[in-house]
């Protein structure tokens, strides 16, 4: 089984690839950078944007995408951006695979109990990588 477990993040979407074999979890995300949505008022980056992800799915070819989800009530600091959801909509027209969006308070109460036993290639990536970590061991 392959996941990927994406955070977004204002305008960036962080992607962590992990792959069960057997009874090991392997971590496949490699070099990746996150992917930004430059100026989304200009329609050709919005395409590029989707594109560039698009192509990263394609070639982490993922059995399933796990989203962080997203309060479209939070409040300050747990505002999501506007662009978030638009980050979002693009995320979830892709098609190759099955696409879940999960509660961060689901992944707080797995972590009472669960150690999260890998570490993140960069540590903009720890968000990504509780999502997938998370999915691997509960599916």
């Amino acid at each position: 089984m392959k996941v990927l477990g994406i955070e977004i993040k204002g305008r960036e979407v962080r992607i962590v690839a992990l792959e069960k074999k057997d009874d090991k979890i392997i971590d496949y995300t490699g070099n990746y950078k996150p992917i930004e949505l430059l100026d989304d008022e200009i329609s050709d980056n919005v395409i590029l944007f989707k594109n560039t992800l698009f192509a990263t799915f394609d070639n982490l070819s993922p059995d399933e995408i796990i989203v962080k989800y997203r309060n479209p009530k939070g409040k300050g600091l747990q505002a999501p951006s506007p662009i978030s959801f638009k980050i979002e909509g693009i995320i979830q027209i892709y098609n190759d695979c099955k696409i879940s969006i999960i509660s961060p308070n689901t992944i707080a109460a797995f972590y009472k109990k669960n150690n999260l036993e890998l570490k993140p290639n960069y540590g903009y990536n720890l968000e990504a990588l509780k999502f997938a970590f998370h999915h691997i061991k509960t599916n």
